[in-house]
């Protein structure tokens, strides 16, 4: 289901929440965990490796990297290292900036009337990092004013990730879209944590207590492409990623994933990353 915005944060009046040194985990039905939220999620990566899906893009985190999850933007964890990704998590409500006249413009406005967001994953940004280690530590510390302090150096950061660039989020922000995702999350949990079995359109429409034809229709208003799409892709994200970092074989990969038919696999693979498997699996680690 849908977090509401309220529930992350302590203060209305200051709706932002810091959480220091978290691990990824894989998400499972039974952590009860939601996926989206109106809420704009920062995590700032400074150890290990993990891979997360958002929307339906698979996206590699490793030390150092700051990942952004736009409001109501579907996502989740799908792969972690050995050394699994350590981060700090920060929180930040769309009315955060409200009391500053002198923006020109709110973010309930960039997201929701202009249709634009934030892009996912930022490298490389010496900034961006110093100024989220300085929330970070602005946080724990608490000292006089820290709230003065972190209302002025989260403004920074907002405005560095706005200058990094912004990208169309036609797909989402919608209140019918966000009705939508409520409906198919069900079925999207199924995907995560069922994808290497069997699943028919008729089972994942069933999850979610809709009929298939009115299951495609939202499904693909809210994701853009189509159920069984979108569990191909799934499918082959995480296949990519255990012939990128593990050393089974492809065949036990193509079973591991879902897929039944070789070659079938080969020519989605290809078709999807542009390259074979095989060319794949002899890639060096960037």
């Amino acid at each position: 289901m849908i977090a509401e915005s309220s529930k992350f944060f302590e203060d209305k009046n200051f709706p932002l929440c810091i959480t220091p040194n978290r691990t990824s985990v894989i998400d499972k039905i039974e952590d009860g965990k939601c996926s989206i939220h109106e809420a704009i999620e920062i995590k700032y990566f400074y150890e290990g490796r993990s891979t997360l899906l958002i929307g339906n893009e698979a996206v590699v985190a490793n030390a150092g990297d700051v990942i952004v999850m736009n409001p109501y933007e579907f996502h989740a964890t799908i792969s972690c290292s050995e050394e699994k990704g350590k981060y700090h998590l920060i929180m930040v409500g769309l009315d955060f900036f409200d009391t500053m006249t002198d923006m020109g413009k709110d973010l309930r406005t960039i997201f929701f009337r202009e249709k634009k967001g934030f892009i996912n994953k930022i490298e490389n940004s010496d900034e961006l990092r110093y100024l989220l280690s300085a929330v970070i530590r602005e946080n724990t510390e608490r000292s006089e004013a820290y709230k003065l302090r972190l209302r002025g150096l989260m403004t920074e950061v907002i405005a560095l990730l706005m200058r990094n660039g912004m990208r169309s989020t036609e797909n989402l922000g919608s209140e019918q879209r966000v009705r939508y995702h409520t409906t198919i999350e069900p079925a999207l949990r199924k995907i995560r944590n069922e994808y290497h079995r069997s699943l028919t359109l008729e089972l994942l429409a069933e999850e979610c207590c809709v009929n298939k034809y009115y299951f495609c229709r939202i499904f693909k208003e809210a994701m853009g492409i189509s159920p069984m799409q979108y569990l191909s892709d799934y499918r082959l994200n995480n296949a990519d990623i255990l012939l990128r970092n593990t050393e089974k074989g492809i065949s036990e990969i193509i079973s591991d994933c879902g897929f039944n038919d070789e070659s079938y696999f080969y020519r989605c693979y290809k078709k999807h990353f542009g390259v074979t498997p095989y060319s794949r699996r002899n890639q060096k680690e960037i």
